[in-house]
């Protein structure tokens, strides 16, 4: 799995792709935690490069998701059609926010 940072504004983006499984979790839940830590509040989590995720993969987006609301802040998915998939077969399209491109991602949390 490749994991790319980037800052626009007072917005991190967090680009994964490739396989985000089991093996990938422990370093992706810590880099979230650090931005989510140190950030202002605002990230887009990109997955538009994901071919595949696992239940491990869904708890790291979930534990950001918890401690993005604890912080108060706002986290933005983009998915690739297969996360979107598995996203809406475990219903967590209801709980997460998400857009299609991290240019919408970016535009909805700069007027947030």
């Amino acid at each position: 799995m490749n994991i790319n940072e980037q800052k626009q504004d007072d917005i991190d983006i967090v680009s994964l792709s490739g396989r985000f499984v089991m093996a990938e979790a422990p370093e992706v839940r810590e880099r979230l935690k650090a931005l989510v830590d140190t950030g202002q509040g605002k990230l887009v989590i990109d997955m538009g490069e994901v071919s595949f995720i696992d239940s491990s993969g869904c708890a790291v987006l979930i534990s950001a998701f918890k401690a993005m609301q604890l912080k108060p802040g706002r986290l933005v998915l983009v998915t690739s059609p297969t996360v979107q998939a598995l996203i809406e077969l475990t219903r967590l399209h209801t709980v997460f926010e998400i857009s299609p491109n991290v240019q919408t991602a970016v535009i909805a949390l700069a007027v947030a």
